[in-house]
């Protein structure tokens, strides 16, 4: 079945769908299950579900609902589960992209948080102490629609949901997840210890690659970066040395750091090894925590560590509510990742892993994840009443990398790398599904069960660079004839000349009065200018095939409320299936061509037009809307537990 024929005949099946009213009658205690899976495609599982590969979803759709459902403007995680969490769309709770921008200089911001020092220091020698605590702030507004349920007190765990961190003030059990950074306040900076010299040359910024000189007692000496010591005057760095005793004869080394041993074989992971990044001897330090994977022995040694986590343990930045729940977890299930997005994506895309080592790390991943969520089923079939959401990011990262390995039309296709790894993503999706098959047998058949996603998947096999785009057209001067990679509108933009700009993964942006530092348009020359950039943008074709580039550029104010609207990008670009903004121009940086093969395993996307990206929804009771949205589900779970739709709210209820 082509895929849409697979929405209109979705549609048509639920539009006939008996209305089944949960909030209406029986008992007063009440529970319900919702499993996120980032980024499963409908498509995708429709296909798998009429080859019989995913018999509990097929069941579990059979006796309820499945259909795509409606991601946000854009498409992009944050956005999207900002919209589950909030109920509404996206000008309601003011997150529109992964990274925003300051007006006040131009640069990117991410979105989802910012960090705020403390303003009170006192000097005391080369140290300053704060006398009050620098604080985390978590930028999606208003309510969550968990808060209305503790209201009532029907309780609720949220486990690794996406646009929480920090976690916003609760009572209820939550534990964040996408947005949550490492020690260092990225988003995943690795280290490779590698003998090979020529590697160990490599210019992998952030990341950190190091030659490995083995000595004649076969010992190594590295050390792992930690955070800034903002306590020193002269802050630099803190670093934990450690020591590698090389075991060459049986493909084994064994690692020294702070008191500790391990012992890993060649091509194995290490447990979770805690780290104390000290600051003020003997009074203040922070808990990090890092795997080491000793991927290759012999002729070459190679010895990659993990981006240095938060511990769920003693974590130096608010990550659960209460507090003491993200220790609770580690007590039970042992030490798990915190990061924002596990899986090390730029491992691979930077040639530090082969797509062998990408799988075995997606796969450690997935299974913690579900070593974490057995335990949070176990209790929620012990409540009385409550709300289980669980998060994985598995199936959204693999995706990304996954996605060339099955796509001969792919610029980035390899054959070779085909025939060995082509299997992966449909395992992927029967993995899933064996999840939902082991949930349904652990729970009281008579509980709501619904499965979603915040966007499906598509193909990314052209960047587009829409800032050379805005050079080309006039629209963005530069004080620079020179369009390249190295040129930065950030440094070189004409500012007082130039009319608009692009930075994120979706946004453009007007170079407004009275809004940016050296606006250029006029209110009286906004709109008229809005709509000529649209049309100008919907006319691009790719010069290779012919095809359109952008499906449709959104004009935010004719899409979202107005309550946040003031942080929104004025045009969100709606890229047509296979296109994707490149990486320089998200970033801000111009290039040569402006529409370029998207060379590297990075390959699947849906940063594009949500119409090309629906997400999935699944459930095991029948709703009332033939398609579904986001910001639905929300309102759908406050009614089955009896509260109604708070005016916040933009979504309606599906039952």
């Amino acid at each position: 079945m082509k895929r849409r024929d697979f929405i209109q005949s979705s549609g048509a099946l639920l539009a006939a769908a008996p209305f089944m009213n949960f909030a209406a009658g029986g008992p007063s205690a009440k529970k319900m299950l919702v499993l996120g899976f980032d980024g499963m495609d409908p498509g995708i599982v429709n296909r798998l579900m009429g080859q019989g590969q995913l018999p509990n979803m097929q069941r579990l759709g059979e006796k309820g609902t499945f259909t795509m459902m409606r991601s946000t403007i854009p498409p992009q995680s944050p956005v999207a589960w900002g919209s589950f969490i909030s109920g509404a769309d996206p000008g309601v709770f003011g997150i529109f992209d992964f990274l925003h921008r300051d007006p006040e200089n131009y640069t990117p911001i991410f979105s989802q948080s910012e960090t705020l020092p403390s303003r009170l220091m006192v000097n005391l020698g080369k140290y300053r102490i704060p006398l009050k605590p620098g604080k985390v702030v978590l930028n999606r507004e208003g309510r969550a629609f968990w808060d209305y349920m503790e209201d009532r007190g029907i309780p609720a765990t949220l486990v690794k949901l996406p646009t929480n961190y920090p976690p916003s003030a609760s009572g209820q059990r939550t534990l964040s997840g996408m947005g949550t950074p490492d020690i260092l306040g990225t988003y995943g900076i690795y280290s490779l210890y590698t003998s090979d010299e020529n590697e160990s040359q490599s210019n992998l910024s952030p990341n950190n690659v190091y030659y490995a000189y083995i000595d004649e007692n076969h010992v190594m000496e590295g050390q792992i970066e930690g955070p800034k010591n903002d306590l020193i005057k002269e802050g630099e760095n803190v670093v934990v040395p450690f020591k590698v005793y090389v075991d060459d004869r049986h493909k084994t080394a064994r690692i020294d750091i702070q008191g500790k041993e391990i012992l890993i074989a060649e091509k194995e992971y290490s447990d979770w090894v805690e780290i104390e990044f000290s600051l003020i001897s003997h009074l203040a330090s922070i808990t990090g925590m890092v795997k080491f994977y000793l991927m290759e022995m012999g002729e070459r040694f190679r010895l990659y560590i993990s981006p240095t986590h938060v511990s769920p343990r003693n974590p130096a930045v608010p990550i659960s509510t209460p507090s003491g729940y993200s220790r609770e977890l580690a007590d039970h299930v042992g030490l798990y990742h915190t990061i924002s997005l596990p899986a090390d994506t730029k491992a691979l895309s930077q040639g530090t892993f082969s797509m062998e080592n990408y799988i075995t790390q997606s796969l450690s991943v997935f299974g913690e994840s579900c070593r974490l969520f057995d335990y949070e089923l176990q209790r929620f079939s012990g409540q009385k009443e409550g709300l289980l959401f669980f998060y994985f990011s598995s199936l959204d990262q693999g995706q990304h990398m996954f996605w060339a390995l099955n796509d001969k039309e792919h610029p980035y296709y390899h054959p070779e790398e085909s025939r060995k790894f082509a299997y992966i993503t449909d395992e992927m999706y029967r993995k899933f599904d064996r999840v939902l098959g082991k949930t349904l047998k652990s729970i009281d058949p008579g509980i709501p069960v619904l499965v979603m996603s915040d966007h499906g998947f598509g193909p990314f096999r052209r960047a587009v660079n829409v800032n050379t785009w805005l050079v080309k057209e006039g629209y963005l001067k530069m004080t620079t004839p020179d369009i390249s990679e190295e040129v930065s509108i950030l440094e070189y933009a004409d500012w007082p000349a130039s009319k608009a700009y692009a930075l994120g993964l979706n946004g453009l942006y007007l170079n407004l009065q009275g809004r940016e530092q050296e606006g250029s348009v006029s209110a009286g020359d906004r709109r008229r200018l809005l709509e000529k950039i649209k049309a100008g943008l919907e006319a691009i074709v790719d010069p290779k095939n012919g095809q359109k580039v952008i499906s449709c550029a959104y004009i935010s104010e004719d899409n979202f409320s107005k309550n946040f609207i003031g942080r929104a990008p004025d045009i969100i670009l709606g890229f047509d299936r296979g296109y994707r903004i490149s990486d320089e121009s998200a970033l801000g940086s111009l290039s040569r061509e402006m529409v370029s093969d998207n060379m590297g395993w990075w390959s699947g996307d849906h940063c594009v037009d949500p119409r090309k990206v629906p997400a999935t929804f699944i459930a095991n009771f029948k709703i009332q809307s033939p398609v579904p949205d986001m910001q639905d589900v929300a309102p759908t779970i406050l009614k089955y537990f009896g509260i109604a739709t708070p005016a916040q709210m933009t979504g309606k209820a599906l039952i």
